[in-house]
C-alpha cells in the first residue's frame, strides 16, 4: 500500500510540475507588464501558483525514500538550525541538547525536512490556540537494542484528539485547511528509512509531544570522517 501512494505521489508531481513552469513564467510576466487595475488579480495568481508549487514538493517527497550517499548527521545541531529557522522570534522556543551525543549516519536534508515538518505542525497549533510555547530535547536512547538518538518536539498548542492522533502518520489525512496531509508521513517515512520509531502524545487541551528515535547505524566502507564536533550548549 504504501508503494501504491508513493507511485500516485510521485505521478502526481510529475503531473503537477509540466504545467506550473509555463505558468509561473506567465505570472512573471503578468506582473511587470500587467496594468494596474489587475494588480490585485496577478497577486491572487502569484499565490495559487505558489501553493501548487508547494504541493508538486510534498508530492515529490512522499513519492521517494531517502536516496544517494549517507554521512554523519550531528541531530542536535540539525535540531538546533531547524526550530530557530521555523519559530517565529515571538513564540518563546526552548533547544536542549544533550552533550556528547552520537552522530546519526543517514540523510542530512531528509532529516531536516522530517524535523522542519513536526516544528512546523507545533507552530500552527500555538497559532490555533492563540498562544503557546515550543520545547525541543535532544538525548540519547535506544531503539531495537542499539545505540540512538531521540528528539522530541512538544507544543502547549490544543491537542489532538484521541481518535486524530492514531491517524496522524498516515498520507493524506489532514483535518487542517489547505493542507495535504504529507508533512507527518514525510516525516515518518523518512524515520522509518534510518531504522528509526516514530511516536506521538496528544490530549484536547494538553498539548502534543512528537518524537523520533533514530539508531546510530553503521558507517558505510570508504566514508569520509566527519568535521570537528561542534559545542553544544543549552539554547
Amino acid at each position: 500500500r504504501a508503494s501504491a501512494l508513493r507511485d500516485a505521489a510521485r505521478q502526481a508531481a510529475h503531473e503537477l510540475k509540466n504545467p506550473l513552469t509555463p505558468i509561473r513564467f506567465a505570472v512573471a510576466r503578468l506582473k511587470r507588464e500587467a496594468p494596474s487595475a489587475l494588480a490585485e488579480t496577478v497577486e491572487g495568481l502569484a499565490t495559487e501558483t505558489a501553493r501548487l508549487e508547494a504541493l508538486a514538493r510534498n508530492f515529490s517527497q512522499f513519492g521517494k525514500l531517502p536516496e544517494g550517499p549517507r554521512s554523519r548527521v550531528d541531530v542536535g545541531e540539525l535540531v538546533r538550525y531547524t526550530a530557530r529557522a521555523s519559530v517565529p522570534e515571538s513564540m518563546p522556543l526552548t533547544v536542549h541538547v544533550d552533550e556528547d551525543l552520537p552522530m546519526v549516519w543517514g540523510h542530512h536534508d531528509a532529516l531536516q525536512r522530517a524535523v522542519s515538518n513536526v516544528v512546523l505542525n507545533a507552530v500552527e497549533a500555538c497559532r490555533e490556540a492563540g498562544h503557546g510555547a515550543i520545547a525541543v530535547q535532544v538525548g540519547r536512547a535506544e531503539c531495537d537494542g542499539r545505540d540512538a538518538v531521540s528528539l522530541a518536539v512538544t507544543d502547549t498548542g490544543p491537542g489532538i484528539a484521541p481518535e486524530r492522533v492514531a491517524r496522524m502518520w498516515e498520507p493524506y489525512v489532514t483535518y487542517k485547511a489547505g493542507g495535504t496531509g504529507l508533512g507527518m508521513a514525510i516525516a515518518r517515512q523518512t524515520v522509518l528509512a534510518h531504522d528509526g520509531k516514530v511516536f506521538a502524545e496528544s490530549a484536547p487541551g494538553a498539548g502534543t509531544t512528537i518524537r523520533f528515535v533514530l539508531p546510530v547505524g553503521a558507517e558505510e566502507p570508504g566514508a569520509q570522517p566527519p568535521a570537528a564536533n561542534l559545542t553544544r550548549e543549552e539554547a
